[in-house]
């Protein structure tokens, strides 16, 4: 069975890949000097901010932060996870991508269960076409819902019969297949008759829950009429975890030709309809409230999320929880925006009432994070006069502290609240607020019953008669098909988006100019970057690795990680770190590349070692001071401690000169 890819190949693989070739047959390269600049393909610009340097076979955006090497690069430009890019760039170099074994990816291990959510998906989807019954499905979507049947196969929508095991005596008739429908959820055992099932969805639209692949890991189902549950969710499987996917994700990725917003909505019906109307970037949660990860996972695509909420009293308790959702993972150049509909009103029913246009306007004007958070904030004060706004200015600051430190958005919105409260923004900054307490939340933001129902906004039927529906005799029982024809142009969905470090200004040039002169320690971490072989002949003490240093903690990780594989390069480290503070620091450091070579260092492990002896040296001059201190004001007195502690000082002066 298929592993994980081993380290080795990936390193063989980057090894024969020339990021040029990569990125010359995806976008217009043009030489500048000696690396390559073009228009970024990851944000929209004017004047070429990409850069490509192809001896270190790395690249970045002085615009909007994207950089890394290949393999980053073909995951951000081609939409494609790691493993995909992997293959992708393979395949190009003619190579066999190999697999450990022992040790597969839970899609791998569970590769039988997937087929069997396959070919359930394929069952439904021919029974809304050949069933008996199928004109109370298809009149349901089409007159009561206003769905044509090009819709219907975009999202793969499916038919339940009534009945207790259709499902079961299609593809269930094995031992085997029973074992894998019931892990899948489609299977219920029987409590009075172990090792007996029934099908789980029975009577009922079919939505089939697909992953970021397009693979069916579940299904939703909702009744026709007022039965109980309305709408009924596949259980938690090894391949669907409810609180990490979205419905219609996969769908927007691939029907949205500019996808720079993502709209969050409460059902599935919301997401289908809209896209109807061609509004094609909507997904909705499953079940639960959205969440951190929901948000997180977002980000990685858009810039801008905006949630859809009634504006009824439940609705705004939603937002809330959407709103404490995301403080924790906000990230600047981002956006968190809030629309609150019409009381009674839906997505579903009201796009229908107003048409696209009229939707796309209130997204438009929809509400910012901070408005809400400070409405929210205000909202919660049961006081009068300065109490009130004490208890005003405590509310808000307890959601902002949510906010990661290092973003210009916290102090953005710490200035805003000064100006609100009169409190200058550093006591405000400075000033520790209890968390701030989650909203409580409803019944409905888990699925509790025995078949894990949810319940979405109820959806307000409309008698809405899209013309001719006989299209759904040739709806296909197979793959999921291409998106409707007023979102066909045969051209591959893109993404505005910075890429994988996207925390800057589009116009914003990131790395300030290099300076004249650079401290001892960032011409050692420039050294090692630009000549990482010499990493196998430097001995960086523990001591130093220990300090606190920022400056130092950087040529550390830069030195291990050379010395830790000798055959590697920039490229490849930056393609593998992963905290965005070491990823900058190592862009910043090449940006100064030039100082550093004119300063004219010409043996660069010297350098390297010399510096490491400096602050070893100037490490043991600290300790000894430390160490005379340590033994107080007595010992200080003594003639020959006090000659040494001056004799340090001086030394540690003559340093600093």
């Amino acid at each position: 069975m298929a592993g994980r890819i081993p380290d080795q190949f990936i390193d063989e693989l980057l090894a024969r890949t020339d990021l040029t070739d990569v990125v010359a047959s995806r976008i217009s390269l043009k030489k500048t000097g000696q690396n390559y600049s073009a228009l970024c393909p990851f944000h929209n610009e004017k004047s070429p901010s990409f850069s490509l340097n192809p001896n270190k076979q790395f690249y970045y955006c002085f615009g909007c932060g994207a950089g890394g090497n290949a393999i980053s690069f073909v995951m951000e430009h081609d939409h494609l996870d790691f493993v995909d890019a992997i293959e992708t760039l393979a395949k190009d170099a003619g190579m066999e991508v190999p697999r450990e074994q022992g040790t597969p990816d839970r899609y791998e291990q569970n590769a039988e269960l997937l087929k069997r959510l396959s070919e359930s998906a394929q069952f439904y989807q021919q029974q809304l076409t050949q069933h008996p019954d199928k004109k109370k499905a298809t009149d349901y979507l089409s007159k009561d819902r206003g769905l044509s049947g090009q819709i219907a196969k975009v999202f793969g929508l499916g038919f339940a019969p009534t009945g207790w095991d259709n499902l079961l005596k299609k593809i269930g008739t094995r031992a085997e297949s029973q074992e894998q429908l019931l892990l899948g959820g489609m299977l219920i055992e029987k409590k009075d008759q172990p090792g007996h099932y029934y099908d789980r969805f029975r009577d009922r639209i079919i939505f089939p829950i697909r992953d970021s692949r397009g693979r069916v890991i579940a299904f939703g189902g909702r009744a026709f009429g007022d039965e109980k549950p309305k709408y009924l969710n596949s259980p938690e499987t090894p391949v669907f975890q409810k609180s990490q996917e979205l419905y219609g994700l996969f769908e927007a990725k691939q029907n949205t030709p500019v996808l720079d917003q993502i709209i969050v909505v409460e059902g599935y019906m919301d997401v289908i309809v809209l896209a109807q109307h061609g509004i094609t970037n909507a997904v909705a949660t499953l079940g639960t409230s959205v969440n951190s990860q929901h948000i997180r996972k977002l980000f990685k695509l858009v810039s801008k999320v905006i949630l859809c909420f009634d504006g009824d009293k439940a609705g705004r308790a939603a937002a809330i929880r959407g709103l404490e959702a995301s403080l924790p993972v906000m990230q600047d150049e981002k956006q968190i925006r809030f629309l609150f509909l019409p009381e009674g009103e839906d997505p579903d029913s009201l796009v229908r009432q107003e048409g696209k246009e009229a939707f796309n306007n209130r997204l438009e004007d929809a509400s910012s994070l901070s408005h809400v958070l400070f409405d929210h904030a205000r909202n919660q004060v049961t006081l009068g006069d300065e109490e009130g706004e004490a208890q005003f200015t405590r509310n808000a600051m307890s959601m902002i502290q949510q906010i990661p430190k290092e973003l210009t958005f916290r102090s953005v919105l710490i200035r805003q609240l000064s100006e609100q409260s009169g409190i200058d923004s550093d006591t405000l900054g400075n000033t520790a607020i209890p968390k701030h307490r989650p909203a409580a939340h409803s019944q409905n933001d888990t699925l509790s019953n025995t078949e894990n129902e949810y319940i979405p906004h109820t959806n307000t039927d409309e008698d809405h008669y899209p013309p001719a529906y006989d299209e759904y005799d040739n709806y296909s029982n197979h793959e999921h098909s291409s998106a409707p024809s007023h979102y066909e142009n045969n051209k591959k969905p893109t993404y505005k988006k910075g890429g994988k470090f996207n925390n800057f200004k589009e116009k914003e040039v990131f790395f300030p100019p290099a300076p004249t002169s650079l401290s001892r320690i960032k011409q050692a971490s420039i050294c090692l970057l630009l000549h990482p072989h010499i990493a196998q002949q430097i001995d960086v003490p523990d001591p130093l690795i220990n300090q606190a240093n920022e400056e130092l903690q950087i040529f550390c990780k830069i030195w291990r990680y050379f010395a830790k594989y000798p055959t590697k390069n920039t490229g490849h480290l930056l393609g593998e770190a992963t905290d965005q503070f070491t990823i900058s620091s190592i862009y910043a450091l090449l940006n100064h590349q030039d100082a550093t070579t004119k300063q004219k260092i010409t043996n660069a492990q010297q350098e390297v070692q010399d510096m490491v002896l400096t602050m070893e040296k100037n490490l043991g001059l600290n300790s000894s001071i430390e160490r005379l201190k340590s033994k107080g004001n007595e010992s200080i007195k003594d003639s020959s401690s006090k000659q040494e502690l001056r004799n340090l000082m001086d030394l540690i002066r003559q340093k600093k000169q």
